[in-house]
């Protein structure tokens, strides 16, 4: 079914439509127009299609009725498509709206409303809403240091939020009614912002140099997609090199806009938005502009229609520089990888010279959490650490742990006790966790532990084990599963038991006369049920 939009032959309004979305985006922004703008109202459609959407001109052609298609065969931008548009538009008001955009009822009645009611507003946009409805734009708020912002903080307030009339900083040109002989005394939209973004704010910077208001008018709302053109760090580069352009343009400016004040940006924003009232309460109703107006705006726009080929160089120049910032990225990367590299090669010296230094004093307990003591001496096995303590799966954990030599006991007579706090593993399909615990290859624990929460296991070494040599002491767990093989939770690693802390004293002389009974098997308890 064709799509017939109104058309005058002597228009008010020129809706101008830089095109570079896909046809589908368009096509709904032109469905929208032929369903909700007014028949009251004289209007012309233009739409200006860039190089990524020239190829659609039959199809629009043989879909749309009423709208006048200038192609071109490059990316003019959105400064560059709307100042073409601009060079063909005859309507007293130009209307720029996105082709990502699909107009409600009321939308171009209230801007022409309003700048029939205001003639000091030199520009007015509307509501912007998000396609399901919530609140996209209702006016930017402009810092001092050429950042914008929405004007709230945290989440987006409900779509009926922000519903009176009031002077901004600026709008977004996804909807905005600008007067044609304001448009010409500026110079049109400075294309040096290339491809988009800051046209906006410039194009406002630009009329309130002229003493005229930017409105908004929440009656006048659209749904807008907000798709993106290219990739996001395309996107960060071109806003902050357009971000620089503008302060070079509008620096002394600027000092006039409050700063963003992060600490407190509901106040700042309070006094943003308070400042902008002032300024249009100071500005009188003012007279029809010739369009042979001396400006006295600074940097005056150059609004000329370049041939093709100067915005091939457009292009090429912004290739060239995005080139060069993305390898100067990568020195900078390559640069802080090589010192992270010698950093981490000189903490691992650092590491091996402490644990070829480190003496385990016996009766000092070590933990295993992620900055635990053990981690000073050589250990192998183990998933990472929580944040209290070590998990084991199916490779045991082993650590060598040097201790000093004492003569005043015999070797005969040396033995040690040795602790473990540890957590098994139990769920509803894994109700027994085996445990084993060795020391220099000798078993001292060795239990099938069915109990949950942290569990308590001591042993006596035999005479055997001499403190003449490093202690290794060797943790093992059994059957390891996952947690979420189990339905426990999501976690992929084989789990059989966590060790929590490990300490190895002296056995008192009076536990060697006592002995131990069933020495090399647990005594558990003290468990924290």
């Amino acid at each position: 079914m064709k799509i017939d939009l109104p058309w005058s032959s002597s228009p008010r309004v020129s809706v101008i439509i830089p095109a570079t979305a896909s046809l589908d985006l368009l096509l709904a922004t032109l469905r929208s127009i032929a369903r909700n703008a007014p028949r009251h109202i004289p209007i012309e459609t233009i739409v200006v299609l860039n190089a990524s959407v020239a190829q659609h001109v039959d199809a629009v052609n043989e879909l749309v009725n009423g709208v006048l298609l200038i192609p071109s065969q490059v990316n003019l931008g959105l400064a560059g498509a709307g100042n073409r548009g601009r060079s063909v538009a005859r309507g007293d008001l130009l209307v720029v709206l996105h082709d990502d955009a699909e107009i409600e009822p009321g939308w171009l009645e209230a801007l022409v409303d309003t700048a029939d009611a205001h003639p000091e507003a030199g520009a007015i946009g509307g509501k912007v809403l998000f396609p399901d409805g919530r609140l996209q734009n209702a006016g930017m708020v402009l810092w001092r240091d050429a950042t914008s912002s929405p004007p709230w903080t945290g989440e987006a307030p409900p779509s009926t939020a922000f519903d009176e009339a009031r002077a901004v900083d600026y709008c977004g040109t996804s909807s905005l009614l600008v007067r044609a002989d304001v448009w010409d005394a500026i110079g049109g939209m400075d294309e040096q912002f290339y491809p988009v973004y800051y046209v906006d704010v410039d194009l406002a910077m630009s009329i309130r140099g002229l003493g005229r208001v930017v409105l908004y008018q929440p009656a006048s709302q659209i749904r807008h997609h907000r798709g993106a053109s290219s990739g996001r760090r395309r996107q960060a580069f071109v806003a902050a090199r357009n971000r620089q352009l503008f302060i070079d343009k509008w620096g002394p400016a600027l000092d006039q806009y409050e700063p963003a004040d992060h600490a407190d940006m509901a106040a700042a924003i309070q006094r943003a938005t308070a400042r902008a009232a002032a300024f249009a309460a100071s500005q009188l109703p003012r007279p029809t502009l010739g369009r042979d107006l001396t400006l006295h705006s600074p940097a005056r726009a150059v609004v000329s229609a370049l041939p093709d080929m100067a915005y091939l160089h457009k292009e090429r120049a912004l290739l060239d520089a995005y080139v060069a910032h993305l390898e100067e990225r990568v020195d900078e990367v390559e640069s802080q990888l090589q010192l992270a590299a010698f950093a981490t090669a000189k903490a691992e010296t650092e590491l091996a010279e402490l644990r070829a230094t480190s003496v385990y004093l016996l009766g000092t307990p070590l933990s295993f959490a992620a900055h635990g003591t053990v981690y000073r001496y050589q250990f192998s096995g183990g998933h990472g650490a929580e944040d209290w303590g070590l998990w084991l799966g199916a490779e045991a954990f082993r650590v060598v742990l040097p201790i000093a030599q004492d003569d005043s006991v015999g070797v005969a007579e040396e033995r040690f006790v040795v602790q473990l706090d540890a957590v098994p593993f139990l769920a509803a399909g894994r109700q027994v966790s085996p445990l084993r615990v060795s020391v220099n290859a000798e078993t001292l624990i060795q239990v099938d532990e069915t109990q949950a929460g942290v569990r308590h296991y001591e042993a006596l070494t035999s005479p055997q084990t001499s403190r003449t040599a490093n202690l290794v002491v060797t943790i093992e767990g059994a059957n390891a599963v996952t947690p979420a093989s189990l339905g426990v939770n999501l976690d992929p690693r084989p789990l059989s038991v966590g060790i929590v802390a490990l300490t190895i004293s002296e056995a008192p002389r009076d536990h060697l006369a006592g002995e131990v009974e069933a020495v090399g098997l647990a005594t558990a308890g003290r468990g924290d049920e």
